[in-house]
């Protein structure tokens, strides 16, 4: 039950840390390098997509490796 709390404690953290960098990103692409809002939504949605791959990515190879050692056990028990 902790190791589930831990996790969406951490998610939630991530999440908060996240908008507030992509927030002090937007503003000082607009208001210092001058970027107009359709170029810093462009860009930001390009970003997001970048990072939402590697996430899923990851995501994916990790179900993967998990599901391998699974079978590595089933496969051990089997044999026992």
């Amino acid at each position: 039950m902790e190791y589930i709390l831990s996790k969406i404690v951490d998610f939630l953290i991530a999440v908060c840390v996240a908008s507030m960098i992509a927030l002090t990103v937007g503003y000082v692409a607009h208001y210092v390098f001058g970027l107009s809002p359709l170029d810093v939504r462009t860009s930001a949605l390009t970003g997001a997509a970048i990072l939402a791959l590697i996430v899923a990515l990851r995501v994916a190879t990790a179900l993967d490796r998990k599901a391998a050692k699974i079978r590595m056990t089933r496969v051990l028990v089997d044999r026992i």
